[in-house]
């Protein structure tokens, strides 16, 4: 299950708050190098996104989740396909606000257990966002 970052629980504050923030339809997912998960402080600036061949942010639109009991919002898998060899290893994901690389707001984090996934040329990794209001 993914833990909310500052800027994730801000940003849900101004959506549902504040006329600051209108409601995006889309959100984006990423992967991390990082080998420890991210603070609840961090930034898109402070964690090491994934630049493999093939490598691109994947978008998960708002009819693409569900919410269910718990209260849990649950996305559709997306997949990450390398077309080369990734260097190092794949150690979380991220959910963003934007596509672009090195921008948008760090909303929520996911290790995946150690040591992480290698991903060679012709190699994916699968994701399915999961993130609780608790």
């Amino acid at each position: 299950m993914a833990k909310w970052c500052d800027e994730g629980e801000d940003d849900v504050l101004d959506v549902y708050f504040s006329n600051d923030q209108a409601h995006r339809t889309s959100l984006w997912v990423g992967l991390y190098k990082d080998s420890t998960e991210p603070a609840e402080g961090a930034t898109i600036a402070t964690i090491t996104e994934e630049t493999g061949s093939g490598y691109a942010r994947q978008e998960i639109t708002d009819a693409q989740w569900t919410v269910g009991a718990g209260p849990t919002a649950t996305a559709v898998q997306v997949t990450f396909a390398a077309t080369g060899d990734w260097t190092g290893a794949v150690r979380g994901y991220f959910l963003t606000t934007v596509v672009t690389p090195a921008a948008g707001l760090l909303l929520a984090v996911e290790h995946f257990p150690d040591p992480g996934y290698t991903v060679t040329n012709g190699g994916s990794v699968k994701v399915t966002c999961k993130v609780t209001a608790s």
